[in-house]
């Protein structure tokens, strides 16, 4: 049942060192790309950045611009020793943009990363939200140049993917439902 897999989805932190397969990539790309968009405008473009070295490039232009002082000294002692906590040392990031004056562009990107989340998921791929990234995208022109955001758009989201490093068993927890009924 779906909901099974729904609810063991859980985000992948740590990655083997393997790309992932092009073909693989493309299919989870038109998956995302079918995901519903404001009034089906399917304005969304999307970035691929494949390779460590590549993918750890964008990590160390973020660290470059993050003042140290704004850096939680563990994170910063993870950098310093080598491990990426931006974008985790995965091997594949894949960021949806939209245009900067579309209204609906995060949702739709948001909605469109779902998707491929789910649909890399179901192929047995690890992935995490990243967040690092899409805040700073927002912020650092240095970092838009180095993803070669098109001229006229903005990023809104992104997923970090790879092979998982590690297998889970157990659920994720989560707190109690919160809701009110009317």
């Amino acid at each position: 049942m779906i909901d099974s897999f729904l609810m063991s989805r859980r985000s992948v932190r740590e990655f083997k060192n393997q790309p992932i397969a092009r073909e693989t990539l493309e299919a989870l790309l038109d998956v995302a790309r079918r995901a519903p968009t404001a009034s089906n405008s399917q304005k969304l473009r999307w970035i691929v950045v494949e390779g460590g070295a590549r993918v750890h490039a964008l990590s160390a232009e973020a660290m470059n611009w993050m003042p140290a002082s704004e850096i939680p000294p563990a994170r910063l002692a993870q950098w310093k020793s080598g491990y990426d906590f931006i974008l985790r040392g995965a091997p594949t990031v894949v960021v949806a943009c939209a245009p900067e004056d579309y209204g609906w562009g995060k949702q739709d990107c948001a909605i469109a990363l779902t998707f491929l989340e789910l649909a890399a998921e179901a192929r047995g791929l690890g992935v995490c939200w990243a967040g690092y990234l899409t805040r700073l995208a927002a912020l650092h022109a240095p970092l838009r140049q180095l993803l070669s955001v098109p001229e006229g758009y903005v990023v809104c989201g992104g997923l970090m993917l790879g092979e998982r490093k590690y297998n889970y068993r157990l659920v994720p927890p989560r707190n109690p439902l919160s809701v009110q009924w009317l």
